[in-house]
């Protein structure tokens, strides 16, 4: 079963596919380099794996909070569009709630 944000995304990239009428948005579409795209899908992928974490675990975004001593409104930002997660965060991140959010092939 798909969580609300993974339906967004699908949407999302079923609509990046569709034709789009816009002249100014067709542009700024075509402006986005691979590694741009790259860039937001790893860190779309991050914020949803977190986001799944919290939901199988029955956590809030201000336990998450509590858990890094971060305030509430940092976190809110980890799950906005175009946030970019450092290596300290993600760590912060999976210490707090016991589980790996991503991992490096050894």
């Amino acid at each position: 079963m798909l969580s609300e944000r993974s339906k967004t995304s699908v949407i999302m990239k079923k609509e990046t596919n569709a034709k789009i009428y816009s002249p100014i948005l067709q542009e700024a579409l075509d402006s986005i380099t691979p590694q741009e795209k790259a860039a937001f899908d790893l860190n779309f992928s991050i914020s949803e794996k977190i986001y799944q974490t919290l939901q199988e675990k029955g956590m809030t975004k201000r336990d998450l909070a509590r858990l890094t001593g971060k305030k509430e409104s940092e976190v809110s930002r980890w799950f906005s569009f175009g946030h970019n997660f450092t290596c300290k965060t993600i760590a912060l991140i999976q210490l707090a709630l016991g589980v790996p959010i991503i991992q490096v092939a050894q």
